[in-house]
């Protein structure tokens, strides 16, 4: 565990953990005890200079560093020149096999900071652009410099901690009703990204509530009075897709019969959220790549590129480093969409958020009227369910009971019957854990066949484990060697 002066706490094995990324770095939501980065950026139109901003009450800065293999965080001095790189001699170390042993400098001359590229090989990234060789520029807190394949982004304390956000009622969010103390960590981390311009990623089981925090996220954010555009990959044809991201010319194809701009161009100045971006078609992953590397669009027909200014948000429910080791998601696209990567536990993890999110339902139902707090029965088998669809399942279910109530209050017997009848089952009778465990191993292997068509080879790398192993589990279910997708 590396713990900085800056309040963050990062455990160095967590790049293969679970919740919150920072390049490949994971951190838990209710494991974070401090601040992942500050409020005081330096986006480009700001005309004040570090020095000119107020303190907003942070702390001193340190230095986050981060690789595929983990992350360091190093208290800076107020002010000195810092060497970066793989050598013995550097100041900040990276061990990494794509930073130079001299990679760059870092000068800090109390809230001013200055990168400058010391000649390295594989460059320094900062706002989209590398920089020339010795080339230098001035940055803020909380904007991510990328050294090769690693990253650095200097952060600062807030004298607020999340554990004081923790200990508060449950809080109306936008919509998104918090309670649970890892999401209460977790929107307190989106209020600090959002003040930063680094592109995020939002994973989490269908129905946890992805777009709402993605909303939250661009609220929060310099870019709020600017539109956030949709886009679910999922929906649309691969063609579409690509004419509905980056628009087309008049001609370009039969139906075009006028230029129209895309949702990269709608998006100009705001945040463009990718939904179900492991849907993505290869070929359009490419190009979006080179649009968040180029700041350019180039629509469908056009000979000519157009500057945008975008903030990526991207969310999927795939296991996306899975996709990546099979070759179907881009290693590159990956590393460049999760700047950070905020990860919602499924409602199952977060029992205490089940009665504030019902009754928050229920008041939406029930505009202007004005009822008691839920029956502690119906509260108990609501909170007994595991809830699979999450927050999406459990407002269809009080949607469904306030309508067969009508105007009374809610009892057992507008909940759906499997509710009703798992929360009645005897104890005795309660299925074993090895028996469940045994139902969720049986789906996951039946939607890993089914997103590989049947290739047990590439399911066993989606499921991680080895192939033989699998094998084994398909004559333990009785399941068949061809588990194929259907066609539409």
């Amino acid at each position: 565990m590396t713990c900085s002066n800056s309040g963050l706490c990062l455990d160095r094995n967590l790049g293969r953990g679970r919740s919150v990324e920072i390049g490949p770095l994971w951190i838990f939501p209710s494991g974070v005890c401090g601040d992942v980065l500050g409020e005081e950026n330096t986006p480009p139109e700001d005309n004040t200079t570090p020095d000119e901003r107020p303190e907003r009450n942070a702390g001193p800065p340190s230095v986050l560093l981060v690789d595929e293999d983990g992350a360091s965080v190093h208290p800076l001095p107020a002010r000195g020149t810092l060497t970066i790189g793989r050598g013995e001699g550097c100041d900040l170390k990276v061990e990494h096999a794509s930073v130079s042993r001299t990679h760059a400098v870092l000068e800090v001359d109390g809230r001013r900071l200055t990168i400058r590229d010391a000649g390295s090989v594989n460059g320094v990234r900062l706002r989209g652009r590398r920089l020339d060789p010795n080339e230098a520029q001035v940055f803020g807190v909380g904007e991510v410099v990328e050294l090769g394949r690693a990253s650095m982004v200097v952060i600062a304390q807030r004298l607020s901690t999340l554990a004081e956000a923790a200990a508060a009622k449950p809080l109306d969010v936008g919509g998104a009703v918090v309670a649970h103390p890892s999401m209460r960590a977790l929107y307190a981390l989106v209020e600090r990204v959002a003040m930063s311009d680094i592109n995020a990623l939002v994973l989490g089981e269908t129905g946890v509530g992805k777009e709402l925090l993605v909303e939250a996220l661009h609220r929060g954010s310099r870019r709020a009075s600017q539109p956030l555009v949709r886009l679910n990959c999922a929906a649309l044809s691969p063609t579409l897709v690509e004419s509905e991201l980056f628009g087309y010319e008049k001609g370009a194809f039969t139906g075009a019969l006028s230029a129209r701009a895309g949702l990269l161009e709608a998006a100009h100045g705001g945040t463009l959220f990718l939904d179900e971006v492991g849907d993505l078609p290869a070929a359009l992953q490419a190009k979006i790549l080179r649009v968040i590397e180029d700041r350019q669009v180039l629509r469908v027909g056009a000979q000519r590129t157009r500057e945008v200014d975008v903030r990526f948000v991207a969310a999927t429910h795939r296991d996306l480093r899975a996709e990546v080791q099979l070759g179907t998601f881009r290693r590159d696209l990956y590393y460049r969409l999760n700047g950070i990567v905020l990860a919602i536990p499924p409602l199952r993890e977060r029992v205490a958020e089940v009665r504030p999110l019902a009754e928050h339902f229920l008041a939406k139902a029930r505009p202007g009227v004005r009822g008691g707090p839920l029956d502690p029965a119906v509260v108990a088998v609501l909170e007994a369910h595991d809830w699979p669809g999450n927050v999406r399942e459990l407002r269809n279910v009080i949607g469904r009971a306030v309508i067969l109530a009508g105007d009374g209050p809610i009892t057992l017997a507008e909940l759906p019957e499997e509710l009703r009848l798992r929360a009645s089952r005897p104890p005795s009778d309660a299925p074993k854990l090895r028996d469940e465990m045994g139902a969720i191993e049986r789906r996951r292997i039946e939607d890993a066949l089914a997103r590989t068509n049947g290739n047990q080879t590439h399911a066993a790398v989606l499921l991680g484990m080895p192939r033989r192993t699998l094998v084994a589990r398909l004559k333990q279910y009785g399941l068949g060697r061809s588990q194929r997708r259907e066609e539409p």
